[in-house]
């Protein structure tokens, strides 16, 4: 019989003519979903030959604004912070900024861990804005860790060198009417971008409509 059937920690089950995953590679690859029959061995090399990298995130909300008006990112070649971004780029908006984090700085920050991690963060801003003294117009941070978040398991995936090829092995229809989407689908225009995710879903809709119809799945 054809259809997908789709169990959750609780043992609820759904069951539907289709499915359509779009579950985060970090997900897949820390393998917390199990599938029954087991995926083919083309789709589970794909998942091991990709690798998803760290990202941090953490939201500060300060009492007034004291970066530049027209800053939109400020872009840091040291320090704990890849990045900082404004929530409105630059326009006015609330005085919130946005430190953002890859890579060994976003494995730093993560070791560090929630309690530690804005006071790291305003140690920083209080070094690029010498006179603004970030920590007294502080009010609250949020600290977002996709590396230890389970429904990410990581942010951004990457191709190690030898892994061309892996991202369309993940998207292949060789699952019956389980169908795959998602950025690490995707690598047309760029990958892992927002644009790669909706191209993707996109691709998953069409080959959900087919298989709904009775016909093969499209590539």
């Amino acid at each position: 019989m054809g259809g997908v059937e789709v169990t959750d920690e609780k043992g609820q089950s759904f069951l539907g003519r289709a499915g359509i995953t779009t579950l985060p590679h970090g997900v897949l690859a820390s393998r917390q979903v199990t599938f029954d029959p087991p995926l083919p061995p083309a789709k589970t090399s794909a998942i091991d030959r990709i690798s998803t990298g760290a990202v941090a995130k953490v939201l500060l909300h300060f009492s007034e604004r004291f970066w530049p008006r027209r800053m939109a990112h400020l872009v840091c070649g040291t320090g704990p912070v890849t990045l900082y971004w404004t929530t409105s780029f630059g326009a006015d908006g609330p005085p919130v900024l946005v430190a953002y984090a890859t890579g060994t700085r976003s494995r730093a920050l993560s070791q560090a861990g929630p309690d530690l991690v804005p006071e790291v963060v305003l140690e920083d801003l209080a070094r690029l804005f010498p006179k603004a003294k970030p920590r007294r117009l502080a009010r609250d941070a949020r600290f977002v860790d996709w590396l230890t978040e389970p429904n990410a398991s990581g942010g951004y995936t990457f191709l190690p060198p030898g892994s061309v090829g892996t991202r369309a092995a993940l998207a292949a229809a060789n699952t019956g009417a389980l169908i795959w989407a998602g950025a690490a689908t995707e690598w047309n225009p760029v990958a892992d971008t927002v644009e790669a995710a909706y191209l993707s879903g996109l691709r998953a809709a069409r080959q959900a409509c087919t298989v709904l119809s009775g016909g093969p799945i499209p590539d």
